[in-house]
């Protein structure tokens, strides 16, 4: 009788070449991210329609412009947890439905209230989508792609906002605010069809749960067809139990503990400094004597550097795990102070904007793909999900600082002191976080299992 054949999933996985089936996963996955990042931003895009449209104060438009951030705070650990029980594929389809369908319902609205209260279901939807597309593009990607797969798919954040700055400059002259949530909700929506036919589920996740072994030879053909060669093969994945609740108390065990903790501070620091530059960076240069086109190409840049950035970091976070993030939050400091020091000459500016976006927005990248590699599979949408909810308070705190500052009549260079400071906290921290990261895997190199865990078998 011949021996029964035992496939390690992880291997699996990771020595596969990439293909159709691997391409498939990132547009798809890029896609709903776009998405999920024109949904981020359209409501800023609205904002100032609504001013001239229902004559109201541009402060009175506060809890309309958070209450999606508010949301996303949520959703993210909810959906998260959703996405390690019930599967990535479901976590990513419900969280679009979510953010689709609500926005949609935004277009015939007649207050302030009413939007406020719909922003607020969009942002769980938003908030949801992202851990689980990092899990399950960190779960399909060979090891050696894996920073790679999550922080390609990222690029579709931005690139929804670009959109959404397309849709309001093209459409919304001639058709008013709403088109800009008619199209943010019927697109996602007609994308949530191709996501159930083309999204796969987690392999890892499906190893987990004896009951679809079938799926998983189906994947395994696909991956690596000249590895199948018995119909009863029982697939192995070193692994957690599958995890039970929405509680972070998992993210603390097994070693975890100090890695979070350090973790979750970094993220406030990071989106604190992010959220004050989106936020407040083009009325800080105007402020500052800034023309309107260099406010403008500046703004522009902070973006396009980001995109730049998060190109380099798919080399480098593979190879070199947290180093390239604590450089740049070190190289982050002095070029947010250099964007507070007035009179500048108009190249130093724009390169200091581009370089300051170069940094942070790469940061962000690179912090997303670092938690989709150290966490186990059984809890990866769960980690992921909680730490950007931890970091929605940064988030919070980015936007109203610049205000608050702003009211206690600074000078532009103290104003930029406190994006500065912040980048400097979160340098340090993850410079213990490195520390950790390299005393736990032995090495630069990150991997979600330090050392041999108890075999989970399907079969």
């Amino acid at each position: 009788m011949s021996e029964t054949q035992r496939i390690d999933v992880r291997e699996l996985v990771d020595e596969q070449r990439v293909g159709i089936f691997s391409i498939t996963l990132l547009v798809v996955s890029t896609l709903i991210l776009t998405c999920d990042g024109y949904g981020i931003f359209a409501a800023a895009f609205a904002a100032p329609e609504l001013v001239k449209e229902w004559h109201v104060a541009p402060s009175a438009l506060g809890p309309f412009l958070t209450a999606s951030v508010v949301g996303l705070l949520f959703g993210a650990p909810l959906l998260g947890y959703f996405g390690d029980r019930f599967g990535r594929k479901k976590a990513i389809i419900l969280g679009t439905l979510i953010f689709a369908g609500f926005t949609l319902l935004a277009t015939p609205a007649t207050s302030l209230h009413q939007l406020m209260v719909l922003r607020f279901v969009v942002g769980l939807g938003l908030g949801g989508v992202i851990p689980n597309v990092i899990a399950l593009n960190a779960e399909f990607a060979p090891k050696r792609l894996r920073a790679a797969f999550i922080i390609i798919t990222q690029f579709g954040i931005p690139a929804g906002q670009a959109l959404g700055g397309m849709v309001s400059g093209l459409w919304v002259p001639a058709h008013g605010w709403r088109v800009l949530f008619l199209l943010g909700g019927v697109v996602p929506l007609l994308l949530t069809l191709v996501a159930y036919f083309l999204l796969p589920e987690s392999i890892k996740y499906l190893v987990l749960h004896a009951s679809r072994v079938a799926e998983v030879r189906r994947i395994a053909r696909i991956l690596r067809p000249e590895l199948l060669h018995s119909e009863d093969a029982q697939f192995v994945i070193p692994s957690s139990p599958v995890t039970t609740g929405i509680s972070p108390a998992k993210l603390f065990a097994a070693g975890l503990a100090p890695m979070t903790a350090l973790l979750w501070p970094v993220q406030i620091a990071l989106q604190v400094a992010n959220f004050f530059m989106i936020s407040w960076l083009p009325l800080l240069l105007r402020s500052a004597g800034a023309t309107r086109g260099h406010t403008a190409v500046s703004t522009s840049l902070y973006g396009i550097g980001g995109m730049i950035g998060g190109t380099v970091m798919v080399f480098l976070v593979d190879r070199f795990g947290a180093i390239p993030i604590v450089a740049l939050f070190a190289l982050g400091v002095p070029l947010v102070v250099g964007l507070g020091v007035p009179g500048l000459p108009t190249i130093v500016l724009l390169g200091a904007a581009a370089g300051t976006g170069f940094c942070i927005i790469s940061i962000n990248f690179g912090t997303n793909a670092v938690m989709g590699m150290i966490y186990p599979t059984a809890i990866r949408s769960n980690a992921v999900g909680w730490t950007m909810a931890v970091g929605r308070i940064g988030s919070l705190s980015g936007s109203m600082l610049g205000g608050l500052l702003l009211g206690m009549h600074l000078s532009q260079r103290q104003l930029f002191l406190a994006p500065a400071i912040s980048l400097g906290v979160g340098a340090v921290l993850c410079a213990f976080f490195l520390r950790l990261c390299i005393r736990r895997f032995r090495g630069y190199r990150l991997d979600e299992a330090p050392a041999r865990e108890p075999e989970i078998v399907s079969s």
